[in-house]
């Protein structure tokens, strides 16, 4: 992977991790592992941005050489040498697990979404926004947990009905035989009361360290 930098500002971005040395901005986030982004603003102030982060956009734009502010993408180029110009490129970074994050461009803007390619993005309602990606195997929750925290992540729990629609179309992808039960590890677990009762979901607590498994007939 090389550092493209260009001329340019970060214009929404709430998590950004100081960085003391400004004459080493971008080099120094090319470096780390974590860094996917280095701005370096027009006062000498330096910023790196960080992929392991909560999931949020960072919004960056181009600007004239004349405010003195800059960019750094750290980003997946083939061959040897640099491109003529940056502006036909597609700048994505291949992190440590082999996932990638791409960066949409837009006019002389870019935009990343906080989440890897091929994950979903939920934003939900108390602020939190989350990346989902569904998973096939037969395997304990004790073993799919860990296969998530290797690669980064960690099981979660379904906050609306949005979510667990999505997670119904991801499974259907997987062609589950009729009238069967099919089932995925989530985040949580069921209290214990009657939870077919009329009040099901008021029955219904998610915490972060015990099981749940929902079942889909067909």
């Amino acid at each position: 992977m090389k550092m493209i930098q260009i001329f340019g500002k970060v214009t929404y971005a709430p998590f950004h991790v100081p960085y003391a040395s400004s004459q080493n901005c971008a080099s120094g986030c090319f470096s780390l592992n974590y860094c996917i982004l280095s701005w370096q603003t027009s006062n000498g102030s330096c910023y790196h941005y960080s992929y392991l982060d909560r999931p949020d956009t960072i919004k960056v734009v181009e600007t004239d050489k004349t405010e003195g502010s800059k960019v750094g993408f750290k980003t997946i180029i083939s061959g040897t040498s640099c491109p003529s110009s940056f502006t036909d490129m597609n700048f994505n970074m291949t992190i440590p697990t082999g996932d990638t994050y791409s960066w949409q461009k837009s006019g002389n803007s870019w935009s990343l979404n906080g989440c890897r390619d091929g994950w979903k993005r939920f934003d939900r309602t108390d602020g939190v926004s989350v990346c989902m990606k569904t998973f096939l195997a037969k395997i304990q929750r004790w073993v799919a947990r860990s296969k998530c925290v290797a690669i980064g992540t960690d099981q979660i729990g379904v906050a609306s009905v949005e979510e667990s629609k999505w997670i119904h179309v991801q499974m259907m992808q997987y062609n589950p035989l009729p009238k069967s039960s099919y089932a995925f590890w989530i985040d949580g677990e069921f209290k214990p009361h009657n939870c077919y009762s009329a009040n099901f979901c008021e029955s219904i607590t998610w915490l972060y360290d015990r099981n749940c498994s929902i079942e889909y007939l067909y």
